[in-house]
């Protein structure tokens, strides 16, 4: 198995080993409805025997699989994990990202849980060496490190390939790196240049780690609020190099937004959003031209 799945309760795993866990990628429980689980490109079902795309052969999410999981990365404390999980995921200690959709308990405008969990999307991830090879070689002037925004949809390979990055960077460069893991999906990301700041907001670890940690380059995925993008800018005026990811699948949607028409990157990178998972596509240069 090349991740760790032993969260998932023991029939849900037996089935499981019936595919080639290496192109498992997402795995959608929602109570009382087949198990859907994406392989390579395909979208089907869960059954005992593995893969399959007819329906009626689909394992059936019941409330005590969701509960188990739950349970399981929790370690039957969840109230522990709390911050997580009114924030809607939580993460195991081997990075494999877990969505929750349920009940939202608010107060006031805040929400301070989330309670009768329905349904969870688990995010599996995977080690791709070299995968961010071209990238990597695009992202210097001479021996400057170029400020980098890694562009696609949901699922084709951002994080992949920001983890390799952040791997070759601290054996490329002698300098201090620090990575932003808002989701804990950085775990097994370590090296004698690298700190990491897990779990926190944006806003939070970018002040911190302009005070506390002096940086050379941080590391951080899904740049998606204002506040995200200002945090990009300010740690860019204080000599901070930046590579990060967001959402989209152009350059022509990123440049209608303000905040990111105004940003610092000298290089953005848009993989392709079709059928190939961490393919770069195009590369443009700061001024959005194309490379």
């Amino acid at each position: 198995m090349s991740m760790d799945l032993s969260f998932l309760p023991l029939s849900l795993q037996l089935s499981l080993n019936q595919i080639d866990l290496n192109f498992l990628y997402e795995i959608r429980l929602r109570k009382n409805y087949p198990i859907i689980i994406k392989v390579g490109f395909n979208v089907g079902y869960l059954s005992t025997n593995g893969f399959t795309i007819d329906k009626e052969e689909g394992i059936i999410c019941e409330k005590r699989y969701i509960d188990e999981i739950i349970e399981n990365v929790t370690e039957n404390s969840i109230y522990a994990f709390n911050d997580r999980i009114k924030n809607g995921f939580l993460t195991t200690l081997t990075g494999v990202r877990i969505g929750i959709s349920g009940e939202c308990v608010t107060d006031k405008t805040t929400v301070i849980t989330i309670k009768n969990i329905t349904s969870l999307n688990i995010r599996v991830p995977h080690e791709v060496d070299d995968c961010s090879l071209d990238i990597f070689n695009k992202i210097f002037f001479g021996n400057a490190l170029l400020n980098s925004l890694i562009i696609s949809l949901p699922g084709y390979g951002k994080t992949t390939i920001l983890k390799d990055l952040a791997k070759k960077i601290n054996n490329f460069i002698q300098r201090p790196l620090l990575i932003i893991d808002e989701r804990g999906e950085f775990s097994n990301v370590s090296g004698e240049n690298i700190d990491l700041i897990r779990y926190s907001d944006k806003l939070y670890a970018f002040n911190y780690a302009i005070r506390s940690m002096s940086p050379y380059v941080v590391i951080t995925d899904e740049l998606i609020t204002q506040d995200d993008w200002t945090c990009v800018a300010n740690a860019n005026e204080s000599g901070i190099k930046i590579i990060a990811s967001c959402h989209s699948d152009s350059i022509e949607k990123l440049q209608r937004k303000q905040f990111f028409r105004d940003c610092v990157f000298d290089r953005y990178f848009l993989l392709d959003c079709q059928n190939n998972a961490g393919v770069l596509k195009y590369v443009y240069d700061k001024d959005f031209n194309l490379i």
